[in-house]
């Protein structure tokens, strides 16, 4: 047997661009100008295969299978990734789809992260292409095409940095050979959980309530739960045709420490009280008063639950703010994440 693959000999190479449409793949100059990235899990870049076969069939003289022919190809992957300040804005702007970045006030750039308007921007999802190696040879390195992001999650883990968890859907086509002169490993900065300021209250004015969040309790998720049932569409072979969005869903949840002297939370859940949530993490330095940084805020929301419960000997508000709980105002957003870090752009 030859030398066997290592993991810490692989490449897994990201762009901060879309494809111009589904069918456009990214070129090797735009995924040597990506970021080679770390993951806490591999990816390898297998489709998955579905073959039919004539054993159903009668009359065929024999109990087995004579036939067999692929007729769908499928690519699942999921990263499992470091809250870096690149990658929380990369999972953002690709779940999310739409994405304003302007300069700081010093070096850094600052990228406002939103749901895009199906109804002013058309229905498709952004797509990438994603480099994945398996082993040193060449059917074993992969450009993923067409790769969107399903769902992702971040998490909060206590004393501990962000986690990123993004499941992705490709069009099933894979194009091998390696990548010449990929970039070089990124340096992350990772924001850590211990820095997490948690506001929470009236609209406009939320309250700084961090003392009383229980660490490690804090998750927030968003999807647009694409519509795969329509991916596939009359000649196109093997492969996926498009991704649309479908509806988007939202969810946080969290812990909160109950006040042996007061039942505001409780309350205000009985009475339906519209909330504003907003909830940061800042992380290094970048200039002046710039820092690698990521805002969730939620204008109105109305927790779906609370929920009484314990931690240890304490009691505690368990919250879920749930999909249908994240309420639409006029033309206020109802979702903003801001990211801060060196990268100009994503997606353009």
């Amino acid at each position: 047997m030859a030398i066997p693959s290592r993991m810490e000999d692989r490449i897994l190479v990201l762009s901060k661009l879309k494809q111009a449409n589904y069918a456009t793949v990214l070129t090797d100059v735009n995924l040597q100008g990506g970021k080679r990235v770390p993951v806490e899990t591999a990816v390898f870049g297998q489709p998955d295969i579905k073959r039919w076969t004539n054993m159903p069939l009668s009359m065929m003289g024999t109990d087995f299978a004579t036939q067999v022919q692929e007729v769908q190809r499928d690519l699942l992957e999921s990263l499992s990734l470091i809250g870096d300040s690149w990658l929380l804005a990369w999972a953002f702007a690709f779940a999310m789809g739409s994405v304003s970045s302007a300069a700081g006030a010093g070096a850094s750039f600052i990228h406002t992260i939103k749901p895009l308007d199906p109804s002013a921007v058309a229905k498709d999802m952004p797509a990438t292409t994603i480099y994945a190696e398996a082993a040193n040879v060449a059917g074993l390195q992969r450009r993923l095409q067409s790769m969107i992001v399903k769902d992702m999650a971040i998490d909060f883990p206590a004393n501990a940095p962000l986690k990123i968890t993004a499941n992705l859907i490709g069009s099933g086509q894979v194009v091998s050979g390696a990548l010449a002169s990929p970039p070089a490993l990124m340096a992350l900065v990772p924001l850590m959980s211990n820095d997490l300021i948690f506001k929470y209250g009236p609209q406009a004015a939320p309250v700084d309530i961090s003392s009383q969040i229980v660490a490690g309790s804090v998750k927030f998720s968003f999807t647009w739960t694409p519509d795969d049932a329509n991916s596939r569409q009359p000649g196109g072979g093997l492969y996926r045709s498009r991704m649309w969005v479908g509806s988007p869903s939202l969810s946080l949840t969290f812990q909160r420490f109950v006040d042996d002297a007061a039942s505001t939370p409780n309350d205000d859940f009985f009475a339906d009280t519209i909330q504003e949530v907003l909830f940061s993490v800042a992380g290094p330095l970048i200039s002046g008063t710039d820092f690698h940084k990521i805002t969730v805020r939620g204008l109105a929301v109305i927790p779906s639950i609370v929920k009484l419960g314990q931690s240890g000997n304490k009691s505690v508000y368990q919250y879920t703010i749930g999909p249908d709980h994240w309420l639409k105002q006029g033309a206020a957003d109802v979702v903003v994440v801001t990211c801060e870090n060196l990268e100009s752009s994503f997606l353009v």
